[in-house]
């Protein structure tokens, strides 16, 4: 049973990782590319259907591994850390699943915004919260060393699922809101892929290891350079389609 459970969770884990490098090659084309061109639409697509696999799988092999360390008689007490990883990787693929999806859904609405507000897309906003308030319950229940990066990026679920939430509340209150909401969504789902690759995939690719307050660096360096770039492209769209409007965010 439990050579057939480790065979399964290998071939998901091969399958997340192979759909993962994919994934990243994709979301830089519509970066650069021109808006609503074929190569921005394509691209997108591609980086759409890539970040369902990642995170579908990610859910997967979080539970997967969770049931495994059970059955393997690794209690939480004594690996605290093995269980925060896997906690965090499924609570990075429900929130990256919502922010894609999300991103997806306020274009295919953006005619008739009060649409994007349906059950299922509701369920995703509070789950992502969810999925917030569950890491940050872990982590100041069960302090390990990776207690204090779980919680400083916990609360990413949070301000997700309540930005769903408020243009799904408000549709169409705001002009272009669409376009930001997908443009922040899009870049907060790289974020999640470039966090997810440099602390579960690029260790291991390359065996390195940091050492200190550096073990940081792969959980932040992602969030502290990817809000700062929401924040300038938000505002440069801002003044692009409403020059005389408040550059605020």
């Amino acid at each position: 049973m439990t050579s057939i459970v480790s065979l399964v969770l290998n071939t998901l884990l091969l399958t997340h990782v192979a759909t993962g490098f994919a994934g990243l090659a994709a979301f830089w084309i519509p970066l650069f590319a021109r808006k609503g061109g074929r190569a921005h639409v394509q691209a997108g697509r591609v980086f759409t259907y890539c970040a369902y696999v990642v995170t579908l799988s990610a859910v997967t092999v979080s539970a997967g591994r969770i049931v495994s360390y059970q059955v393997q008689g690794i209690a939480l007490a004594d690996r605290p850390e093995l269980y925060a990883f896997a906690l965090f990787l499924g609570y990075l693929g429900v929130v990256t699943f919502a922010t894609v999806r999300h991103a997806i859904r306020v274009v295919a609405t953006r005619r008739s915004p009060e649409t994007l507000r349906t059950p299922f897309h509701e369920a995703l906003a509070w789950a992502s919260m969810a999925g917030s308030a569950a890491v940050i319950g872990f982590a100041l229940g069960v302090w390990s060393g990776v207690s204090p990066v779980l919680l400083g990026l916990s609360p990413i679920g949070l301000f997700t699922g309540r930005g769903m939430l408020r243009i799904m509340r408000n549709p169409g209150g705001q002009r272009m809101g669409w376009f930001y909401s997908h443009l922040g969504s899009m870049l907060g789902g790289g974020i999640a892929f470039h966090t997810a690759f440099i602390v579960f995939g690029a260790q291991q690719l390359w065996a390195y290891e940091l050492a200190g307050a550096l073990a940081v660096v792969p959980w932040i360096l992602p969030t502290v350079i990817g809000i700062p770039a929401i924040v300038v492209w938000t505002r440069h769209y801002r003044r692009k389609f409403d020059p005389t409007a408040s550059a605020a965010v």
